[in-house]
């Protein structure tokens, strides 16, 4: 499809889930929106939570290609059993229903390559010369987009080189009857059953297992080292998915979504959801920007990706602490990125200026800082969470329907209590006194060093 002429409020460049969930949520935001990307090609499949599903749902997104949820059978070091479930997605129908349901929004979709981004002349240019034009870019081609320019780039940090290699495989005794994730002594791996006659297998493994020879005969090496004799994908499909927080500064001009931002390591099971939450700050950050109020911007950025790298980094780290393998891959993945605790067990609750989104804005605000919100919650069933906590001054926390009285007089009853039953699930109890600290005081979400 040829591009329409004449500039557009907004270019995306990349068209996966990230991108076709910003363009979207832009289009209805009332933006005249390009996107370009290639269609979905070569079949993937991956699992999807159920708060992805969610949160689709309640944007009226399209779950084209994903399944009904699904029990997983879990191995790994001394956990056996069921865990969690999934819903497995066929990322082609997917992706696809996304970008369908994008064009149906008016989003102009070009299916064409991306051979530039050029933020500072606000284009967008395709592989046959054309380019897209807007007031303001976004990046959103995953691990594919380049590194940021040397002076927006501060030093990149990055994981242990990881590669997967998927594909469809003959039925395997044992492994047909429901989703499975096993630790092996070199890498682990993810499987579905897709029917009698198939099986969706994941190996992930260290890129080093690839050896000095390249193409074919390494990939197969390194299918080895994980599955030993289980027969490799006749069209294997290759990724390098090392974990990366690729963009930490905010480039005001061409905004980063997804894994362009911060690309992680599928075992934490945080990829989709952050490649759907990314596209939606998309709406407030480009209304920021394009207002003149690009510092709220920078401060909203920054704040989302640091915490999303360093939190999914660290639940990464511990997952591979937990299937207890002392080989080198997994003694590498269990040291990186650090020793600090992916929750941290003594945050004393207490109040920080964040920005946040209020009514599809940016906006600074005090918010509340505990345990069980690091990054700091501003909100709860629609009130402001510090002003109210304020009007207790010091007094302990009453019960449910005092609270509403004396409190929140004003709100619906059901809106009272949700906020006091969400203040009990931060820690705070009945009759005792609120255990926060009333002074302001900022601190950077999830120990991040600006320094670094």
């Amino acid at each position: 499809m040829a591009p329409q002429t004449g500039t557009f409020d907004i270019a995306i460049a990349g068209g996966g889930p990230a991108g076709s969930v910003a363009a979207i949520l832009l289009a209805r935001a009332g933006f005249s929106v390009a996107m370009a990307t290639l269609p979905p090609h070569a079949p993937r499949f991956e699992g999807l939570s159920g708060r992805v599903a969610a949160i689709l749902a309640r944007h009226g997104l399209p779950l084209a290609g994903v399944g009904p949820a699904a029990q997983r059978h879990v191995s790994w070091g001394a956990f056996q059993g069921g865990q969690n479930s999934e819903h497995l997605a066929d990322r082609s129908a997917f992706d696809t229903g996304l970008l369908e349901a994008a064009r149906a929004e008016g989003v102009s979709l070009v299916y064409a390559s991306v051979s530039s981004v050029r933020p500072d002349a606000g284009k967008i240019r395709l592989a046959d010369g054309t380019c897209l034009s807007a007031r303001l870019l976004f990046e959103a081609r995953g691990r594919r987009a380049p590194r940021q320019s040397t002076e927006m780039q501060r030093t990149e940090l990055a994981g242990p080189d990881t590669i997967s290699v998927a594909g469809f495989v003959p039925p395997q005794a044992g492994d047909m009857e429901t989703p499975r994730i096993e630790a092996r002594p070199d890498g682990w791996l993810w499987s579905v059953p897709m029917d009698r006659d198939r099986l969706w297998l994941q190996a992930v493994g260290a890129a080093d297992s690839l050896g000095q020879t390249g193409g074919k005969t390494a990939v197969a090496a390194l299918w080895q080292t994980v599955m030993g004799e289980t027969p490799m994908p006749r069209r294997p499909v290759v990724h390098a998915i090392v974990p990366r927080l690729a963009a930490p500064d905010l480039n005001p001009r061409c905004p980063r979504l997804g894994d362009a931002a911060v690309a992680l390591d599928p075992l934490s099971g945080h990829g989709m959801f952050w490649a759907v939450s990314s596209a939606l700050m998309a709406v407030p950050i480009a209304r920021a920007l394009l207002s003149g109020e690009a510092e709220l911007a920078r401060d909203f950025y920054r704040n989302r990706v640091a915490e999303t790298f360093w939190r999914q980094a660290r639940v990464g780290r511990d997952f591979y602490r937990e299937a207890g393998l002392k080989t080198k891959f997994w003694q590498e993945r269990a040291a990186w990125p650090d020793d600090v605790p992916a929750h941290a067990p003594d945050i004393r609750p207490h109040t920080a200026m964040r920005v946040v989104v209020q009514d599809g804005h940016l906006s600074r605000r005090e918010v509340l800082i505990t345990r069980d919100a690091p990054g700091g919650a501003a909100f709860a069933a629609g009130q402001e969470i510090v002003p109210l906590l304020r009007r207790l001054n010091g007094q302990p926390l009453p019960d449910a329907a005092r609270f509403h009285s004396t409190v929140l007089p004003e709100a619906p009853p059901q809106a009272a209590q949700a906020i006091h039953q969400w203040l009990l699930s931060q820690g705070f109890t009945e009759g005792a006194q609120i255990p926060w600290d009333t002074a302001n005081r900022e601190t950077d979400p999830c120990n991040y060093n600006p320094a670094a």
